[in-house]
């Protein structure tokens, strides 16, 4: 092996280093924060995809906002008893984690969630907003 054919290699994996880690300039690459609008929901997708794929990485309050919607199929103001929502969670436990109802009045307080009846709970319009990170 020459010289040059060992610089070669060294550059090229150079190359692959910065594709795969980054500038290379020792700071990590940075994460873009990701808004999902109404439009880009699949809500054809099976509870646990839909879970997975919109609420992962998210706080207990903007997961039981995800739920919420799937469980509503994004419309707001229909009614999803808190009963169906726990059942629900408690089968996606592994992507959700424990339950908490602070979770659900934490939704209410900032808005994106509703209850007009006992036991029961809504969408608001603002509820897009629990898709951002």
């Amino acid at each position: 092996m020459t010289k040059q054919d060992l610089s070669q290699i060294i550059l090229r994996i150079e190359k692959v280093e910065r594709a795969v880690f980054g500038t290379g300039n020792g700071k990590k690459a940075k994460k873009k924060k990701e808004t999902i609008s109404n439009g880009d929901l699949d809500f054809s997708l099976n509870e646990r995809a839909f879970v997975k794929r919109y609420a992962s990485g998210k706080s207990g309050p903007k997961k039981f906002t995800i739920l919420l919607a799937y469980l509503s199929d994004g419309q707001i103001g229909t009614n999803i008893q808190l009963s169906d929502i726990k059942k629900r969670w408690n089968k996606m436990k592994s992507l959700l984690g424990k339950f908490n109802m602070f979770y659900s009045n934490e939704a209410k307080n900032k808005g994106w969630v509703d209850s007009k009846e006992y036991g029961k709970y809504s969408l608001t319009k603002e509820w897009k907003e629990s898709l951002s990170e």
